[in-house]
């Protein structure tokens, strides 16, 4: 006999039978899967394709007879996939997004992992989730914009609420002490999606915009120390580096605000320019570059402030909230702490 496994079936609209293998003898459990010819998907899901519906039939009877015979539970559910959910969403927000669903009952997940990235205001709603309820967060959804931008969907275990929060591109985000994004919940899609427009993207472009212009001034101050000790062979890094958040800076000020001030605009669009044509390839280049980043990053660093001063506001100290999101209390465990 198997260790314990199951296996929990949604109904998709878009895929046909989703189903999510969990537990200790979960290898069983993706064994009886392959063998009813369900077709592996995103990360530790598999679909069956409702397109012919006598080949569906058999393969729900040999995933049953199989099931019953290596001791795996199936189970059936009647909520929404999250992947449908996610969809739903990317579907009418602007731009255009990427959903990928992952199974976080697995052992390792990698969907799981991708949560460390969680970047949420200390005790909202996905911060608290995944802080204090991880372990009963079935699946998530991840979407992805062109332009950057991250969101984890998934629902709260304790009444099937729909949580929508935002992930960080690189773990030093989370620690510079911005402004941090603000994840929402809601009921239905429609109730999410509208504070996801209007409360989740502003705070969190402007977290991303704040970040990337602390880190753009942070390489300033390296290139300004390399000049002070001429060290010269590490412009060609610091060229990387300030690339990378001149352009997350430019795209994320523009998300924000839409039309900039033209002399910020200007100064964008030449230095974009500028980055695209490469950097220096000897000293005299690497010198020549030096001093043109400094006298453009100083100019941007000015304009910006001028344009929104708390960009240069000092780093926020977390506190500790004044109440927690509303959650049922688990027995022998305080809400709100980790485990």
């Amino acid at each position: 006999m198997s260790p314990a496994a199951n296996i929990t079936l949604y109904s998709s609209p878009a895929d046909g039978i989703v189903a999510l293998p969990n537990g200790p003898g979960v290898d069983w459990a993706v064994v009886a899967l392959d063998l009813a010819r369900f077709e592996s998907a995103d990360e530790g899901i598999h679909v069956l394709p409702m397109s012919d519906l006598d080949r569906a039939q058999k393969a729900l009877d040999t995933l049953y007879t199989n099931a019953h015979r290596f001791g795996i539970t199936v189970t059936t559910t009647q909520q929404t996939f999250i992947g449908d959910i996610g969809r739903g969403i990317a579907a009418r927000l602007d731009g255009s997004w990427t959903v990928e669903a992952g199974n976080c009952l697995l052992s390792p997940s990698d969907s799981r992992s991708r949560l460390n990235f969680l970047w949420d205001s200390l005790g909202g709603s996905l911060s608290y989730v995944m802080q204090s309820y991880s372990e009963q967060v079935s699946a998530v959804a991840f979407l992805c914009s062109e332009t950057g931008l991250e969101l984890a969907v998934l629902r709260r275990p304790w009444d099937g609420q729909i949580v929508v929060g935002a992930l960080a591109p690189d773990a030093q985000f989370a620690s510079l002490g911005t402004m941090t994004p603000v994840s929402v919940v809601a009921p239905d899609v429609a109730g999410v999606l509208k504070k996801v427009t209007e409360k989740l993207l502003p705070s969190y472009e402007h977290a991303l915009a704040q970040a990337h212009f602390r880190l753009l001034r942070g390489v300033l101050d390296q290139i300004r120390a390399a000049r002070t000790s001429g060290a010269l062979s590490r412009v060609w890094a610091l060229d990387e580096d300030l690339c990378q958040h001149w352009h997350g800076l430019d795209q994320h000020l523009r998300g924000r605000y839409g039309t900039l001030p033209k002399s910020l605009d200007d100064l964008l669009r030449g230095t974009d320019a500028a980055l695209d044509e490469g950097s220096a390839q000897d000293e005299e280049g690497a010198v020549q570059l030096l001093e043109h980043w400094l006298q453009q990053g100083t100019q941007l660093v000015d304009l910006v402030q001028s344009l929104d001063p708390d960009f240069t506001a000092p780093p926020v100290t977390p506190s500790a909230p004044a109440s927690l999101p509303p959650g049922p209390p688990r027995q022998g465990h305080r809400p709100g702490m980790s485990r």
